[in-house]
């Protein structure tokens, strides 16, 4: 199960992250770029209170290199896939390398 809060987390990390850009992307100050910027907020919180559930079960020097090596892998994605960021050789291979740093820390 804590796995699970794990990849609550991560998953919520990452919407927060997409809402908060997607907030800061409005040039002036509106009600939906509130919107935006306030659920990025709430959802973080989301987060925070799943990745303490998940560090009830899993100890820490796991949890916290997976919980943010997973969350700059979706980030990454979303950074290109939604907001159209660039995504240059050296940075897919630093992914490809975090996704290897994921699988080695969590058998090990």
């Amino acid at each position: 199960m804590s796995v699970f809060w794990l990849t609550c987390a991560v998953l919520f990390n990452t919407v927060a992250n997409g809402l908060l850009k997607a907030g800061a992307t409005i040039p002036q100050l509106s009600s939906r770029k509130g919107v935006m910027i306030g659920a990025g907020l709430f959802i973080g919180l989301l987060n925070t209170l799943c990745y303490i559930k998940a560090l009830e079960k899993i100890d820490l020097g796991i949890a916290y290199p997976v919980f943010s090596a997973a969350s700059i892998l979706l980030v990454g994605g979303i950074s290109f896939f939604v907001f159209r960021e660039g995504m240059s050789t050296q940075k897919v291979v630093g992914l490809a390398t975090i996704c290897a740093g994921i699988l080695l820390t969590w058998k090990g």
